[in-house]
């Protein structure tokens, strides 16, 4: 059996970047709800006073025992980072998980100091602190999943958004997804049922740079699990279409003897674990993603067990109300 990559790894950095409201957040409690599972220990740095505790318990996640601070001042910072490392060997580091929403508001305290002695002077030294920041974060040898905003890029050429916070957080990054782009998805009626993602690998030790992928974001139930999937199972000759706007599966719905198609799935009917479950235990297809999107074998927070426990619906998703208010708080 082959055995699946998925998730971020362990004992490093990894980075999200997108504009507002692209589903960054339901990424990083998904992230952390695998890391809770596996039975790391788990912190959110909170610096937007934003942490949705309801969605968060939704999915599983028992807050009473995940610590959040709430700041977004260096020195503070600093403290919390060195106060959870301390006495930890490296190994016991690598299992403490930290959620890192966001990078964006951090502040020194010498602009605090400024804004209340209302200076206009310019501090030329923000991007230093940053990256002091960015070490002590890559010294504690934390498995860490930084959350971060993107502002649009004024050259001329190239990718239209850049990624703020300090040369240092880039380069301690062991991977960095940038969200690029965003549509709606709408079903027949026009009505609109979630934002599609189309991300690409910034920054990859554990993936290959620059592969895209999509992902879709229900506004009534979290991200989807299948969306993305259907292009590369075509890819590798696992599902084909029998005739325009149907599909079946290579494997399990052809005759053998005859080659024909004995059932055929509409689009819209795909995206469920009865058709996906079957094509995601084999081995052509789950060869043909790791070739694609990985290189290395690494430890990673998030299990096969734990995918399949997601495509098996065993993780309870967020209702619309919570997925609302977790778009309400990044816009």
């Amino acid at each position: 059996m082959v055995k699946s990559k998925a998730g971020i790894k362990k004992g490093c950095i990894s980075q999200i970047a997108s504009d507002s409201g692209w589903g960054k957040s339901m990424i990083g409690y998904s992230t952390l709800k695998s890391a809770f599972d596996s039975g790391m220990d788990c912190f959110i740095i909170d610096t937007e006073n934003s942490v949705n505790y309801d969605v968060l318990t939704s999915l599983g996640v028992n807050m009473d025992e995940v610590g959040v601070f709430q700041t977004n001042r260096i020195p503070e910072l600093k403290q919390i980072l060195a106060k959870l490392s301390k006495g930890l060997t490296r190994e016991e580091a690598r299992n403490v998980f930290v959620l890192f929403d966001s990078w964006g508001p951090i502040v020194e305290e010498q602009v605090m100091e400024k804004a209340e002695e209302a200076s206009s002077a310019v501090n030329m030294s923000s991007s230093k602190f940053k990256n002091e920041l960015a070490n002590v974060l890559l010294a504690c040898n934390f498995t860490v999943l930084v959350l971060n905003h993107v502002y649009a890029s004024l050259q001329q050429y190239g990718e239209a958004f850049a990624i703020p916070g300090g040369k240092r957080l880039f380069f301690n990054s062991d991977a960095i997804m940038l969200a690029s782009s965003a549509a709606k998805d709408k079903d027949k009626d026009g009505n609109i049922l979630g934002k599609i993602i189309t991300a690409s690998v910034k920054k990859g030790r554990a993936a290959k740079e620059f592969v895209k992928t999509k992902y879709l974001i229900l506004h009534n139930g979290g991200i989807s699990p299948y969306y993305g999937l259907l292009d590369e199972a075509m890819a590798c000759g696992e599902v084909f279409k029998p005739k325009p706007g149907y599909y079946s599966r290579t494997n399990f719905d052809v005759d053998k003897s005859t080659g024909e198609a004995t059932k055929m799935w509409r689009e819209e009917d795909l995206y469920c674990a009865e058709f996906w479950i079957p094509i995601y235990k084999t081995e052509t297809f789950r060869h043909y993603v790791e070739a694609k999107f990985a290189f290395e074998d690494q430890e990673l927070i998030t299990s096969t067990q734990n995918v399949m426990d997601m495509i098996n619906g065993k993780v309870d998703v967020p209702s619309s109300a919570d997925l609302d208010a977790i778009v309400d708080d990044e816009e």
